[in-house]
């Protein structure tokens, strides 16, 4: 068992593949710019520099790829063995940095024997004394269900 509570980052199944779907093609666009640079007529030097600057986008193509399907089999693991509570909100601190409000929650969940604390940041919080939150107990993974 999970000594530490880990938050689950709710993503719907068809938004993981249309961000899979996204990342892999920017990837392979990617990939035929570098085969297409190699081949050009620019010196030795900015061919280097400009196919780092690619491979390091591709490198980003494959962290969305990645994050992405494994935000959702999270998710649907989470479903799959999670049951509904409510979260009592212990606490909240606001930090506007100069274009949105971020909140910083500290959430306790409680369980059917004990429960466990939390910490969560949101941009929807509106001041509730509650919030309802997917729970697997066995593994203390959880998500705000906003």
């Amino acid at each position: 068992m999970t000594t530490t509570a880990a938050e689950v980052v709710l993503t719907n199944p068809a938004i993981a593949v249309a961000q899979r779907a996204f990342a892999g093609t920017v990837a392979a666009a990617l990939a035929v710019g570098m085969v297409a640079l190699a081949f050009s007529d620019e010196p030795w030097w900015a061919i280097v520099l400009w196919e780092l600057a690619l491979l390091g986008g591709v490198s980003v193509m494959y962290a969305v790829w990645s994050s992405a399907g494994r935000s959702a089999a999270r998710t649907t693991a989470l479903h799959a063995k999670g049951t509904t509570a409510t979260a009592e909100v212990v606490s909240s601190t606001k930090d506007f940095d100069g274009e949105s409000v971020t909140h910083d929650l500290t959430l306790w969940i409680p369980l059917e024997d004990s429960g466990f604390e939390v910490r969560h940041q949101c941009t929807s919080y509106r001041d509730q004394k509650h919030l309802p939150v997917l729970v697997d107990p066995s593994d203390r993974t959880w998500a705000v269900v906003h």
